[in-house]
């Protein structure tokens, strides 16, 4: 947010009153228009400020971005921030997966295709690269684009004209490129299943999107958004989430991500509407700590078991006022199995009250 604006906003207060509604809209417009643009970026962590702040300087430029980072930590996101806070926010942002579709579909797909290039092609329909025209194209997963494909899109990347199956005329689009990898391109390069020359014209800028048990900070406020939007879709007051639900979804390893998470809150939701969300709601918990340590690829989730188990435990109890049996029942295991952990973890007399 520019000071020079705050100051016309100022001057324009001490102005009659028309003037004053007029001028006041179109900087406030301006003001909306300053601010970046998270595009789902949700939290406070310093993991994200430093991936948004990298993000919003690259806006400024035209320059190919490549977004490294693990299934489900939001790389579409990070793509959308820049389209957003960029000067192509008004064009469209086209967005396609480069495992989505089989070689002979990639290219059509991405090329667009001419009335009767082919047995059943009975009208000319746009490819990618016309429909991005004047926006952002955003290819993720693009090392699984076949080498084909590969081949075709560098030629694209170096003359800007592309000509669309059956059509003896080329076209050009302008379009800013962001690609996204959950594969090292490096290491596919070495081995010869992505080309350098590619590889090269991808990578104009790479960042790091981190996944989310580097950003903990940001593990409850994503989880309660999520809850906001299950609760105004089902039409429900959001749920509160309970002392031992927080626990366990802050110790967890997430090896999902961002996507893990999502799918998880929304399950619990469906399963107990407006009421608490205890530990017994999620699925993750239900599998075995050690099953879900060695999914999990940090060690921090190993740490924190008995914790999680305790709060667990903690919150079945009071829920079923003592009840062993219906304590099990809500963390669906057998009554055995609750004497056994309660012993383990020596709650009985400790955190158990």
């Amino acid at each position: 947010m520019s000071d020079g604006i705050i100051h016309e906003l100022a001057a324009a207060q001490e102005r009659s009153p028309e003037v004053e509604v007029a001028l006041s809209d179109s900087l406030l417009r301006r003001l909306m228009d300053d601010s970046p643009v998270r595009a789902g970026l949700v939290g406070e962590s310093a993991a994200l400020s430093t991936l948004f702040e990298k993000l919003r300087r690259l806006a400024r430029s035209d320059v190919p971005v490549l977004l490294q980072g693990e299934v489900g930590v939001g790389k579409e996101c990070a793509a959308r921030a820049l389209h957003l806070n960029s000067q192509r926010s008004a064009g469209p942002f086209v967005a396609e997966s480069g495992a989505a579709l089989r070689e002979e579909l990639f290219m059509r797909h991405l090329f667009g295709h001419a009335r009767g290039a082919f047995t059943g092609a009975t009208a000319t329909v746009p490819g990618l690269f016309d429909s991005a025209d004047g926006g952002t194209l955003y290819l993720d997963e693009v090392a699984e684009v076949p080498l084909p494909v590969q081949a075709c899109l560098v030629r694209v990347l170096e003359t800007g004209e592309y000509r669309p199956l059956g059509s003896p005329h080329a076209r050009r689009s302008s379009f800013r490129l962001i690609t996204s990898s959950s594969s090292d391109l490096a290491d596919l390069v070495a081995s010869g299943a992505f080309r350098r020359d590619l590889y090269f014209r991808l990578r104009g800028a790479i960042v790091d999107v981190p996944p989310l048990r580097e950003r903990r900070r940001d593990i409850m406020p994503l989880a309660e958004q999520v809850i906001r939007e299950e609760a105004q879709r089902l039409a429900i007051t959001p749920a509160v989430v309970s002392e031992g639900a927080r626990a366990a979804l802050l110790a967890y390893g997430w090896p999902g991500n961002l996507r893990e998470l999502r799918n998880e809150i929304r399950q619990a939701v469906a399963l107990c509407g407006a009421e608490p969300l205890t530990p017994a709601a999620f699925q993750f918990l239900r599998e075995t700590p050690p099953q879900r340590a060695r999914e999990s690829s940090g060690s921090f989730l190993k740490a924190k078991v008995s914790d999680v188990e305790a709060a667990a435990i903690r919150d079945a109890l009071r829920l079923a006022a003592g009840n062993k049996t219906a304590a099990a029942r809500r963390l669906g295991v057998t009554r055995r199995t609750l004497y056994r952990r309660l012993e383990r973890l020596a709650v009985e007399n400790k955190t158990v009250s």
